[in-house]
């Protein structure tokens, strides 16, 4: 039941009682993440994946093996952990806040040579706990959770212009590569920072929203059934269908993000100059480190 909220669950616990809980959690259990060539196969991160092989547009490629996303990393089995070694990450860029780290450390190989960032972004309409408070007490209006996912993205481009500038720099420095990026389940915050990264090193908006929505794929099994468990820890008062879009990505979420951008400054390239604060010789860097 990874990645199952503990509220909710314990909510669960107390209205089903023992037997029908316990039924429930090993009905939960059942499947994987599907294949999928950029997934790294951990069992105790579903959505951790290699951000390259994506072209760009002057013909070149993301390089394999550099950049990787992922949600949180504190299940991580001890083989997982062995795998992880093996990548050989030189930096891992966290951008939960401090009680998400907190509640689920990360789980990491005992590697001096992997530097941690800590990067907050903290969007309030989206706590959890809060969220998870609207469930249980049936709260959810229609299109709620749709419309706050748009904001948040939105959010994501404008309001948090230090921390993208932080991440994109850190990619650059000599001893930066093989990074990791993620944050809790390594769909929202950490996709729109990966798609900064593709769009601004020449990979084609349509591309990068595909690699965004790859996130639904390996959640696949789970979305619908979570938003059954969520909407029946509400005792039905809110729907599944108003709880997926909390757990979903959708390109409406994405392009609402770059919309917001070209509204604001006109054009992504000024976005990454005038917004983030990127010069064009950091840009030629992150480009010579990704892209061959």
């Amino acid at each position: 039941m990874r990645g199952n909220d503990p509220a909710i669950v314990n909510a669960l616990q107390r209205r089903l009682g023992a037997s029908a809980f316990l039924l429930l959690l090993a009905l939960s259990a059942c499947g994987s993440p599907p294949h999928h060539p950029n997934r790294v196969p951990f069992s105790g991160a579903d959505n951790f994946r290699d951000v390259g092989g994506y072209a760009a547009k002057d013909g070149r490629r993301v390089k394999r093996g550099v950049l990787y996303r992922s949600d949180d990393l504190a299940d991580l089995s001890s083989r997982d952990l062995e795998m992880l070694a093996e990548l050989g990450l030189r930096r891992v860029f966290d951008v939960r806040y401090a009680s998400e780290r907190l509640n689920k450390p990360d789980r990491l190989p005992r590697q001096d040579s992997i530097a941690v960032f800590e990067i907050p972004v903290y969007f309030p309409p989206l706590d959890r706990t809060e969220s998870r408070r609207k469930i249980l007490d049936g709260e959810v209006e229609k299109g709620h959770f749709e419309q706050l996912l748009i904001e948040a993205n939105q959010a994501f481009a404008l309001d948090y212009t230090s921390q993208w500038n932080e991440i994109l720099r850190g990619l650059t420095a000599p001893d930066a590569l093989p990074a990791l990026i993620h944050c809790v389940d390594g769909k929202d915050r950490t996709g729109f920072v990966v798609a900064v990264i593709l769009r601004a090193v020449g990979v084609p908006q349509e591309t990068v929203l595909e690699d965004y929505l790859l996130s639904n794929h390996f959640f696949q099994s789970r979305i619908g059934w979570y938003a059954f468990l969520g909407s029946l820890g509400s005792l039905f008062r809110v729907p599944s269908s108003e709880i997926r879009p909390l757990l979903e990505v959708r390109r409406a979420y994405l392009e609402a993000a770059f919309a917001a951008i070209d509204e604001r400054y006109g054009s992504f390239t000024a976005y990454l100059q005038e917004g983030l604060g990127l010069d064009a010789k950091t840009l030629d860097l992150l480009r010579l480190a990704l892209l061959e």
